[in-house]
């Protein structure tokens, strides 16, 4: 599904393994309307996930979004690896799916590492902008099969304890088919993520 990004979060693009579903892609997922581009802009961490081989052995996951001069959002994605301890950190451009609608659809296309920006492959499924936010992709992979990536964002290392809110994500993620037998806890250890910018930075593979 993607460029590199949906390859860390999704980061959150290039052709990644992600989760293989024996379904063929949903067009029932529903997608945020009147998206708020500079409010979904910031710091984003990653709570949980499909498993997908570019963040394979990794915490600490997050994703930064701004804005490059041209208008377009640049996404910086980085991560942990358990395995050394080092901060690998990729840089991406996104831009809006389709620009031109009356109604501007929360759909993105991310590609990293030059790649075009010719996919649509970033789906904000839903947020409220300050405290959560669902992301989805799928790739039709042949047959009735597809490649399916999910992350659930927070602007914050935790969720916020909020029984309504956690009550309205767990709707969420039902109604647009997300299974949670299939999701990847990720951790945001107090002392690994604390120093990640203190590790030697490197691309992301």
């Amino acid at each position: 599904m993607f460029s590199y990004y949906l390859c860390l979060l999704c980061a959150l693009l290039g052709l990644a393994q992600g989760t293989i579903f024996e379904r063929p892609c949903r067009s029932d997922v529903t997608v945020l309307q009147d998206f708020q581009v500079d409010k979904y802009l910031g710091l984003w961490y990653d709570l949980e996930h499909y498993e997908a081989s570019f963040e394979q052995n990794t915490d600490c996951v997050t994703a930064e979004y701004s804005r490059y001069e041209d208008g377009s959002i640049r996404v910086f994605n980085s991560a942990v690896r358990l395995t050394d301890g080092l901060l690998y950190a990729v840089d991406g451009k996104a831009v809006l799916s389709y620009p031109d609608v009356d109604m501007l659809e929360a759909k993105l296309n991310v590609s990293f590492y030059g790649a075009p920006n010719d996919e649509s492959n970033y789906w904000v499924l839903d947020t409220d902008y300050e405290n959560y936010a669902l992301v989805w992709s799928c790739e039709p992979i042949g047959g009735e099969r597809s490649l399916e990536y999910y992350w659930l964002l927070s602007r914050t290392p935790t969720m916020p304890e909020d029984e309504e809110l956690r009550d309205k994500i767990a709707e969420l993620k039902q109604a647009n088919g997300i299974v949670d037998d299939e999701l990847i806890i990720t951790e945001h250890f107090a002392e690994g993520c604390k120093n990640k910018r203190h590790k030697r930075l490197q691309k992301m593979p």
